[in-house]
């Protein structure tokens, strides 16, 4: 299941895709693509949660982390 990319806000320029997943055993885990200007940045891995909820909240968690610190390096 896709989860909408607008709910998390993000600096200009960059973008995110969710794709939450629920597994055999009924948790839910996925992955959280970053992409600044079109270009992917980063894959997160989404550890399971009990809840569709929940594994979404992480993937927001952590991409926005992931912004944070890729903005506070010094780039060339």
């Amino acid at each position: 299941m896709r989860a909408p990319s607008c709910l998390l806000e993000l600096p200009d320029g960059w973008s995110a895709d969710f794709e939450i997943m629920r597994t055999v055993h009924g948790s839910y885990a996925g992955i959280a693509r970053l992409s600044l200007g079109g270009v992917q940045k980063c894959a997160l891995v989404i550890t399971q949660q009990l809840t569709w909820d929940g594994a979404f909240e992480r993937a927001c968690v952590r991409a926005a982390h992931f912004v944070k610190e890729w903005m506070a390096s010094p780039r060339e």
